[in-house]
């Protein structure tokens, strides 16, 4: 996957990142957005990366057909929130065409979709803090040009489909706890997530080294913002956190997968293992453990 190369001066500039810390004074007691709903994650060949993430101990719900020719596969957890890898061969629409231009600079995460329960009410807040948006029927994005284009707001995917055996993942995974962003200046992301009710601190990351970073905090989930030149242009999204209760099982697929087994890194309660974007489809992916 040659979106995200993992380099020794990446880690240098993260090592001296700087974040600022606090909280966000407008942000509302009953925040309009409440957490993550799910990343998708871009990508050229489907059944490829659908192996390697079979490889990675995750179990894949199959997609559905779109009419614009779009193929997707689903990573889903039980609380609502998923990986999903997507493909477009074809530039039908204006969608579909926006992931065919994503795809002529490498595989990896296109966009993040926060949770908002209430996309009326969202849709409100977003016209008074003169954000503007776009009501797309079930979800609500940012217009094309924006310079946060990339987040958009939908709820949560559950689904009437969804079976039991999609959530038991081999890896031990069972949440998307966290999204990293990584640029030079996010000041945009930290307005805009402040005002949708973002609580901000400070937090080490822990890989690519320890990297101090600014964790939005929401309801359920976080928006870690990495402070430093991203590894391609234009290309905001670094990484994912998920959650797992016991790293033994990870472990267990990576070995019997033949992929590398990373170092444990952290003490006490929290203890992660870090897999590079090469070996994570075109992402960094953290599993942290969470008794």
């Amino acid at each position: 996957m040659p979106s995200f190369q993992c380099t020794c001066a990446l880690a240098l500039l993260l090592c001296l990142a700087v974040s600022r810390s606090g909280m966000a004074a407008d942000a509302p007691d009953d925040p309009a957005v409440r957490g993550l709903s799910h990343v998708p994650v871009a990508v050229t060949d489907l059944d490829a990366a659908s192996s390697l993430y079979v490889r990675l101990g995750f179990v894949l719900k199959p997609g559905r057909p779109h009419a614009d020719g779009i193929a997707n596969r689903h990573a889903k957890f039980a609380d609502g929130t998923e990986i999903e890898l997507i493909t477009a061969r074809q530039p039908v629409d204006a969608l579909s065409a926006g992931y065919v231009d994503f795809l002529h600079h490498g595989d990896g995460p296109a966009f993040v979709a926060l949770y908002a329960p209430d996309l009326q009410r969202l849709d409100g807040l977003l016209g008074h803090i003169g954000q503007a948006h776009i009501d797309k029927g079930g979800l609500v994005a940012l217009p094309d040009g924006d310079r946060l284009s990339y987040l958009f707001f939908a709820g949560l995917n559950g689904s009437p489909t969804d079976r039991p055996e999609y959530f038991r993942h081999p890896n031990g995974a069972d949440g998307l706890i966290a999204v990293w962003l990584v640029g030079e200046d996010l000041s945009a992301e930290h307005r805009l997530l402040g005002r949708l009710g973002a609580r901000f601190r400070q937090m080490s990351l822990g890989a690519p080294c320890a990297a101090v970073a600014e964790a939005a905090q929401l309801a359920s989930g976080a928006v870690l913002l990495l402070h430093a030149p991203p590894l391609q242009p234009g290309r905001h999204i670094m990484g994912v956190s998920l959650r797992v209760h016991d790293l033994a099982p990870l472990r267990a697929v990576l070995a019997s997968s033949g992929l590398p087994i990373p170092p444990i890194i952290g003490t006490g309660r929290r203890r992660s293992m870090f897999l590079p974007p090469q070996e994570a489809g075109g992402m960094w992916m953290e599993f942290r453990e969470s008794p």
